[in-house]
């Protein structure tokens, strides 16, 4: 639909005398930033946005409004759009579908094609901007409960926490919509560009969680780590995670590899080097013969997740992550039986972004934009921190 088309029709309701004239243009302007908006969602969210639409659109009436009063603290910020429908006594079926899949979106679990690292993520709520102190397991100073003689006094337990603590962080970023594109009735560019913007917010979470692993999980230099994920490399990372003594407790912290996030470059050999059982050595020579062991210490290691992020943030933030090293090629070796890292999100913010919209401020005219520079505008903001939680329950493979 075009800005011509969506002004034309607001006039009709205004010859036929549902809205006043003079509210054709802001609910014309208010219509294109609305479209936005549902670009930016349906990028961000993608087919679980398209199965939800689904849903909601096979509901009767009466159940679209008692879901509608159960979700409205999820959809706060579609409020003008919302107010722009009951003006227009229209009616739109995406502001509860996005309440909906943003409720879905809260739960431990919930992830986007891009990564999977926040399935080993436990969620928290963040009620403000303070410090969050970490939460690992194996906290607690005793391993077991102890036995309490008759009539002794219970034993107290020594617990220990994160003195270090993380916080939220507001990602935010913004669309303009140009006077001169309203003119021009460029409103496919603009609702592109929100889709566009909501392919890199849905990457945000990962990211955040990505970046906390490169600067406090341990980098493990192999010799041969240029290799990539070998059956000895493997073994090798393998044997480092076993290995590892809590700095609190000194008691030993091991640890074993369920999953692998390997970049792009990596996954066929890390799938080769665990598919089979046994060795088969390669290459010929002369000499005596010799007995070797040829079962694979690889074989069936962990589940492989492609991960190309890490030569995102590299380039994103190419001094951050210089003292360890870390290079394009590195990948990530993952107990995650017990979730190892820890996703906040501020308070609202738990099913995802959210978005906003800038209308006129020109007192003169509706259709001159903002004061300063003529421009409507869409913005996003996400408000996220992460954290390791099993600070032994990851470990980084050089891969270069």
């Amino acid at each position: 639909m075009s800005i011509k088309e969506v002004r034309f029709e607001l006039t009709r309701l205004a010859d036929r005398g549902v809205i006043p004239e003079n509210r054709v243009i802001p609910l014309t302007i208010q219509t294109v930033l609305e479209s936005a908006q549902q670009h930016f969602q349906m990028g961000y969210f993608g087919q679980f946005l398209d199965k939800e639409l689904d849903n909601v659109r096979g509901m009767d009436a009466s159940a679209k409004e008692a879901a509608l009063i159960r979700m409205e603290g999820m959809i706060l910020d579609f409020e003008k759009t919302r107010r722009a429908h009951r003006e227009t006594h229209t009616t739109s079926d995406f502001p509860l579908a996005v309440a909906q899949v943003r409720q879905a979106a809260s739960r431990p679990g919930f992830t986007f094609p891009e990564s999977d690292l926040p399935k080993f993520a436990a969620r928290r709520t963040a009620t403000d901007f303070k410090a969050l102190k970490g939460t690992r397991p194996g906290a607690i100073g005793h391993r077991f409960l102890p036995v309490r003689p008759e009539a002794a006094n219970i034993e107290y337990t020594k617990f220990f926490t994160s003195e270090e603590g993380y916080t939220v962080a507001d990602y935010a970023l913004a669309l303009t919509f140009t006077f001169e594109a309203y003119i021009n009735d460029d409103l496919g560019d603009f609702t592109a560009a929100a889709a566009d913007l909501g392919n890199v917010a849905r990457r945000t979470r990962a990211s955040v969680i990505l970046d906390v692993i490169l600067r406090k999980a341990p980098r493990v230099p192999l010799a041969d780590g240029e290799q990539g994920p070998t059956p000895a490399n493997l073994d090798q990372l393998a044997a480092f995670m076993s290995a590892q003594v809590d700095s609190a407790t000194g008691r030993r912290a091991s640890r074993r590899p369920t999953d692998l996030f390997v970049p792009t470059i990596w996954e066929r050999k890390a799938a080769a080097s665990m598919a089979n059982e046994y060795l088969v050595p390669v290459g010929g020579g002369s000499g005596a013969l010799a007995l070797v062991p040829n079962r694979n210490p690889a074989y069936m290691l962990g589940n492989i997740h492609v991960e190309d992020m890490i030569a995102d943030l590299l380039a994103e933030y190419p001094d951050r992550y210089a003292a360890k090293n870390i290079g394009d090629d590195d990948y990530l070796v993952v107990d995650g039986r017990n979730n190892p890292f820890e996703l906040a999100a501020l308070r609202g913010y738990e099913g995802g972004p959210k978005t906003f919209t800038r209308m006129v401020n020109v007192d003169e005219t509706d259709l001159e934009g903002d004061f300063e520079n003529r421009n409507f505008a869409l913005k996003v903001h996400d408000v996220v921190g992460a954290d390791l939680r099993d600070q032994y329950g990851v470990v980084i493979a050089q891969g270069d």
